[in-house]
């Protein structure tokens, strides 16, 4: 598994070259410790060069591993490739030029690759064993950017073709190739292949042959772009195709000054198409086109590590071969000295895997595919992009639809609306699924917060995403302290889109603005939990998938001495529990919000085992805590959203509508709204950012001034801009032809949805006031 890669440190230069440059730049006369004797060569030749044709010899200055020299025949100009072990002691099973012979023998007609010619196994012709190919007239070029292309286009062909026969190797029936037991590890390795799946959320584990250093400098290229030949097998085997894929987009992680593959980490994807270079999530499309299969993918980061993992440990041997003096490459002590740099590589990969492969406390989350699930290499200006455009082509021509159903009001209105499943499955095809969980979808809330803001713009786009409250809540909870059974029961099918959950923490008789207030209670008896209370608000109440509930309640064992914030558990609650009786769905403006519905419910003696507890007896304060940071924000920046689709329907209503001779929009009134409107949305925007990079630098905690701070100035931003554009609209405006009256509606409710604005207000102060004293002490 840690044989040296054959050349796997291009040289530094950045130049591109044609065939008809290769010798002069990439050939030299053979170096001291590299010579052998022709004579002694030219009877493993015979069968295909005549004895007398006289030969001359030079030697690749490219790579590290194998010495690879040149043989030219001075009569007819004709050349081959000599490639041998080097000299001087080796690690065992490095440097194996008889299977580099083996592979490209029973690959040729499946792919392109050199004519072998011979094998010389016996090491005392030349000190070490030995073949032969033919040289490959073709195009050669040193670095993934394929500098010296003779333009775009080429450029694009050229990987393009890269690409087409990479899957083309991984296709090839290894079996039929006679290659079965080609790269059979012992039974140490067998076990070991065996174990390192099996603890690691698998999705696929295909076996094909894989190159194992396949690159664009072990490829030569035919003028047209198309792909000449592929070289350098060496550490070819059969094994997963993800081992290629990830050689291949390494460069996208590394900066274009690093002279290991090149880079093109600092490029951003406009400006790699301006040089016909696909971004990274391109160039995996172009793979899954061409090998019909997805499931490669799904774990690229953990491939990408590994790959990092290996060439970090190679380059130490092609150090200490360079110490010994007898690396094939004059700059092995230069470039070995890279493994540690490519080594913090493989630490960023192994932890963004941790992240996108759904390490939900040790479970893998269903439905979540890494390769064409959330992210898959594109980055976060890429999926916003696909957001946007998913919203306006796909949701917000059927939103009127839609939420038409539930206005109209009626047992159909309690139902889900088709579409609705329609629109879901395409998101969640497309990797638009689950975007506001950081562990799942890789992205930032800095990140997600442009993509919550888009799917404000429409009352039903976060639902279509699953990134819906209280759903997103309910899953941020169990993620973060739900137990591996927890997360299986009911985190992995919420995260599917398969059910729906509700969260009971308000209560009608008292006032919820402080919340050690509540009355629920929880009682302890042997192994069960016994749940009373009502509770209202409870969105996702009426839901036809509602599947559970958390409720929040009082322990009632506590006593005097327990402290506020410790007295509260919650409690994963089925929805047909014994005991659970839903009242009534709440209006909000006389909006029932069907089939979701803000409802009461009564929990009258509701018996559930003690495990159904998250986190623990008296961690409910805490657990809602860090359940109403992320809440919070994920509201304003869907609020912003919401201000920005008003503001828009404003201006075209004003543009359109004429009043005493001339459109509204000439109006001063109406433009001093249009000017105020852009201010504020603009400023909300920007505390909100603010808001969700202190989050990401240090967690929910260390962010409440600056959540508290947005969760006050959002909703009463978005009122104001709702409540102009229905002002502009005139009586039309408080209907639901456009969205404003419903919008207006839901930005009022955050004043006092997840606490009022007057408790925010005083801790804001609360911690400015101390703040502040500290200065004068």
């Amino acid at each position: 598994m840690l044989r040296s890669f054959t050349s796997i440190i291009p040289t530094f230069s950045r130049r591109g070259l044609s065939r008809r440059a290769l010798f002069s730049s990439q050939t030299a006369a053979v170096r001291d410790g590299h010579e052998f004797s022709l004579k002694a060569v030219r009877p493993t030749l015979s069968s295909f060069i005549p004895e007398d044709e006289e030969l001359s010899v030079s030697q690749f200055t490219h790579g590290q591993s194998n010495p690879t020299y040149i043989l030219t025949s001075s009569a007819t100009g004709k050349k081959w490739v000599l490639r041998k072990q080097p000299n001087g002691k080796l690690l065992r099973g490095a440097h194996a030029v008889d299977r580099e012979f083996e592979i490209m023998s029973k690959l040729s007609g499946h792919i392109p690759v050199p004519k072998a010619r011979v094998f010389q196994g016996d090491a005392s012709v030349l000190g070490t064993p030995f073949y032969v190919y033919d040289f490959v007239e073709a195009d050669f070029y040193k670095d993934c950017r394929f500098t010296g292309a003779n333009d775009k286009a080429h450029r694009s062909a050229m990987i393009d073709s890269m690409i087409k026969t990479a899957g083309e190797l991984h296709m090839v029936d290894y079996e039929k190739a006679g290659l079965g037991e080609y790269g059979k590890p012992n039974p140490a390795m067998e076990y070991l292949m065996d174990f390192l799946p099996s603890a690691l959320p698998s999705i696929s584990d295909p076996t094909t042959i894989v190159h194992g250093d396949i690159r664009p400098d072990n490829m030569l290229f035919h003028p047209s772009g198309s792909v000449a030949a592929v070289v350098d097998w060496e550490l070819s085997t059969l094994g997963h195709p993800g081992t290629d894929l990830a050689l291949l987009t390494t460069p996208y992680h590394t900066p274009r000054e690093m002279p290991i593959l090149g880079g093109m980490k600092d490029d951003t994807d406009e400006e790699l198409r301006q040089e016909g270079i696909p971004s990274e999530f391109e160039f995996v499309s172009k793979y899954v086109d061409a090998t019909g299969d997805d499931s490669v993918v799904s774990e690229l980061d953990y491939h990408l590590a590994f790959a990092s993992f290996r060439m970090a440990s190679i380059l130490q041997g092609v150090y200490s071969r360079a110490k010994k003096g007898n690396a094939s490459s004059s700059e092995a002590l230069k470039v070995g000295k890279l493994s540690g740099v490519i080594a913090g590589l493989g630490k960023t990969h192994a932890r963004n895997y941790e992240r996108n492969q759904n390490r939900l406390g040790g479970v893998a989350s269903a439905g979540a595919t890494r390769g064409f699930g959330t992210r898959a290499g594109r980055s976060p200006t890429e999926i916003l992009g696909e957001v946007e455009r998913f919203i306006e082509e796909e949701i917000i021509p059927v939103e009127g639809e839609v939420l038409g159903q539930s206005y109209r009001g009626g047992e159909k209105s309690w139902e889900e609306h088709p579409k609705l499943e329609e629109l879901k499955e395409k998101a969640k095809s497309r990797g638009l699924w689950n975007l506001f969980l950081p562990d799942h979808s890789g992205l930032s809330n800095v990140e997600y917060a442009t993509m919550a803001e888009r799917m404000g713009r429409s009352l039903v786009a976060s639902e279509v995403f699953n990134c819906q409250a209280p759903d997103t809540g309910n899953m941020e909870v169990l993620h973060m302290f739900g137990n591996e059974k927890q997360q299986k029961e009911w985190l992995e099918p919420l995260m599917e889109g398969k059910i729906r959950s509700a969260f009971g923490m308000t209560e009608p008789g008292v006032a919820s603005s402080d919340a050690t207030n509540m009355e629920s209670s929880i009682t302890e008896e042997g192994d069960s939990l016994v749940l009373n209370g009502r509770k209202w608000w409870t969105s996702n109440g009426c839901h036809p998938n509602l599947a559970f509930y958390i409720f929040m309640g009082r322990d009632a064992s506590v006593t005097a001495d327990t402290p506020r914030h410790r007295q509260h558990s919650m409690v994963l609650v089925p929805k047909g529990a014994e005991g659970v009786e839903t009242i009534r769905p709440l209006s909000v403006f006389g909006y029932e919000d069907a089939p979701h519905g803000h409802s009461e419910v009564v929990f009258d003696n509701v018996r559930v085992p003690k495990e159904n507890v998250i986190g623990g007896i008296g961690e409910g304060f805490t657990i809602a805590q860090a359940r109403l940071g992320p809440g919070r924000i994920h509201h304003c920046m869907r609020l912003i959203g919401m201000a920005e689709r008003c503001l828009e329907q404003a201006v075209k209503r004003a543009d359109e509508r004429v009043a005493f001779g001339k459109p509204l929009s000439d109006f001063q009134s109406n433009q001093t709204y249009f000017a105020q409107s852009r201010i504020d949305i603009d400023m909300a925007r920007l505390l909100v950012l603010n808001a969700a990079k202190k989050i990401d630098e240090g967690g929910a905690k260390l962010a409440k001034q600056e959540i508290a701070q947005i969760k006050i100035v959002c909703p009463a931003m978005a009122s104001r801009v709702a409540d102009g554009a229905m002002q502009i609209h005139g009586g039309a405006g408080l209907s639901n032809d456009f969205p404003m009256a419903h919008m207006f509606a839901w930005a009022r409710v955050l004043r006092l949805a997840d606490g009022p604005d007057e408790v925010h207000l005083q801790g804001i102060a609360r911690e400015e006031l101390k703040s502040q004293r500290k200065k004068w002490k």
